[in-house]
């Protein structure tokens, strides 16, 4: 029987756990801590690609639509969008179950340092790596400045107060002289992520300093802090997914959004897609992965640089256009994201905001 090792109890890995398992592997996960502890997410599940649907645990409520701050403040719809406010720690807990109850064996509190992956590979048939950025497989093969040359920048706050007055919707907020947002994620109406997130960093800013005037912007500064986070968000790829036969996935294979930090779709479908190249081929994984991300990702990185190139009056009258044409419908339409769209949707910015 082909003996799997995960390393890494979030979604990534406890996905490619599960799907390994059903595969009739023989599975093992090493969890560093304890499964359900430690995130540092905005835990928003947004299924960009519309290949998962709902999780089966932990959601909170369907997001019904998107509030944009610029100059001037912007509602979306969402609801047409696969887009969830979550509890991660009950998804995640639920995926262990759901593991276990297939026959995986998960060790927690149980890290792996990279010397001790040396050995492992030879223990193992294969290693998926979903231990996060920078990941044990990027210290053992000498590539883990490549995460931190390649990632945003993130702070949160979970706050207690009252958010009723955003409901069932989440709040985005564009800064002047800055490329990255805040953002107001409910958790219920008295419970909210509050963070924000430097995707390009150009300046050595305290970002907990923007994000205390965010909180005194929004009207929260009474409210009681109930958690503090902070961290990086991986936004590139590195060179190769696959080291010998160890296979990278979620964040230690750089999969979450140059755009908006998101990432949970992304390290589902990889797991997933790590599990079945196993099954067939696995040295075909690395080139299958990229393109199912191709499209997704060169949308995403063009708007980031469309963002980039614009200040926040560029910005502002960018979204007012998008919500008064309806773009952003056919903007999030996974399925019309191609270089022909693209084209177009590059002739319409320039149109109708300074190019």
């Amino acid at each position: 029987m082909t003996k799997i090792l995960v390393i890494g109890g979030g979604p990534a890995g406890l996905t490619a756990a599960i799907e390994a398992a059903k595969q009739g592997f023989d599975v093992t996960l090493f969890e560093k801590a304890k499964i359900g502890e430690n995130i540092k997410c905005a835990e928003g599940f947004f299924d960009t690609m519309k290949l998962l649907g709902k999780p089966c645990a932990g959601v909170l409520f369907k997001v019904e639509q998107i509030i944009v701050k610029a100059k001037s403040t912007y509602s979306f719809d969402a609801s047409y969008l696969n887009l969830w406010m979550i509890d991660r720690a009950v998804w995640q807990k639920a995926l262990a179950k759901q593991a276990e109850n297939n026959k995986v064996i998960i060790k927690q509190d149980f890290p792996v340092q990279h010397r001790e992956l040396e050995q492992l590979r030879t223990a193992y048939d294969y290693i998926i790596d979903a231990s996060g950025a920078p990941s044990v497989t990027s210290r053992l093969y000498g590539f883990s400045s490549f995460h931190k040359e390649n990632s945003a920048r993130t702070v949160q706050y979970t706050l207690k107060g009252d958010f009723s007055h955003i409901g069932n919707c989440l709040k985005v907020g564009l800064m002047p002289d800055f490329w990255g947002y805040y953002w107001i994620f409910p958790k219920g109406k008295d419970v909210a992520n509050v963070g924000v997130g430097d995707f390009y960093p150009v300046q050595s800013e305290s970002l907990w300093a923007r994000l205390d005037k965010i909180i005194e912007q929004e009207g929260l500064s009474e409210y009681e802090i109930l958690k503090k986070i902070g961290g990086i968000c991986p936004t590139a790829i590195p060179e190769s997914l696959k080291y010998d036969n160890i296979l990278l996935v979620g964040d230690a294979a750089g999969l979450t959004s140059p755009l908006h930090g998101g990432g949970l779709d992304m390290a589902v479908i990889s797991a997933m897609e790590a599990v079945k190249a196993i099954a067939s081929n696995a040295q075909s994984y690395d080139k299958n992965l990229r393109a199912v991300f191709a499209a997704k990702l060169k949308f995403e990185r063009f708007l980031a640089k469309l963002w980039c190139q614009r200040n926040l009056d560029e910005m502002d009258e960018l979204i007012k256009n998008l919500e008064k044409n309806r773009i952003y419908g056919f903007m999030l339409n996974p399925h019309l994201i191609n270089d022909t769209t693209i084209t177009l949707l590059e002739k319409f910015f320039c149109k109708t905001a300074v190019c």
